[in-house]
């Protein structure tokens, strides 16, 4: 692992937050006192972090003090910087999803934290289509089990005495009992089980893993 030694001019390059590799940055520091802590570029404290490829900038304040970032998952060290030194120095890091601790290795039973590192979300695709039909004996969607995601909802409702309405986690979207035609609703349908059906008796299941 390369290690590079900071100028004072090349601070500058982390004012924005970002690296002249557009890396984002973390900045830990540790001393001149008993003291350990994992900002980002802004000075706040953080424990927790999407994975990824990020600059490590360790503000190494005192001699009898070292800063230790390792992978408690992978059991090995991502950066770490000698207990005589004193200084500034950077590190490349790829961090994975898992549990991170930093410590000072003289002194690692007081002066240690975590950092959480979790995978990046998932882009979400367009809406999925899915369809409800009220008639005057039935109201009925045409799936039973689906994931989780944005849904573009059809109802088309021809029954005058008869309504839709679909409840759960996040929705509750009903048409009027007198309503007939077609009506297209935009929702996100979330993990668990929904109910539907014509009010107000919801005897439908749809279930969302």
């Amino acid at each position: 692992m390369r290690i590079t030694v900071l100028a004072a001019t090349l601070l500058l390059t982390f004012a924005g937050g970002t690296t002249a590799q557009n890396l984002p940055v973390l900045v830990g520091t540790v001393g001149p006192g008993f003291t350990i802590d994992l900002t980002d570029a802004n000075g706040k404290h953080v424990d927790e972090v999407v994975a990824g490829k990020y600059t490590l900038l360790v503000h190494d304040l005192a001699d009898i003090h070292n800063f230790v970032l390792g992978s408690k998952r992978m059991q090995e060290r991502l950066a770490s910087t000698d207990v005589a030194f004193v200084g500034d120095m950077t590190f490349t890091i790829d961090l994975v999803p898992g549990l991170y601790v930093y410590a000072c290795s003289p002194h690692f039973q007081t002066m240690f934290g975590q950092l959480q590192v979790v995978g990046a979300p998932t882009p979400e695709g367009p809406p999925q289509p899915l369809t409800a039909r009220v008639t005057a004996k039935t109201a009925k969607l045409n799936a039973a089990n689906i994931t989780s995601g944005p849904y573009k909802l059809t109802v088309m409702d021809s029954s005058r005495t008869r309504n839709f309405h679909l409840i759960g986690p996040g929705v509750n979207r009903r048409t009027g009992k007198a309503f007939v035609g077609r009506v297209i609703w935009n929702v996100r349908l979330e993990r668990g089980t929904y109910r539907y059906g014509n009010d107000p008796r919801l005897t439908g299941r749809l279930f969302v893993a």
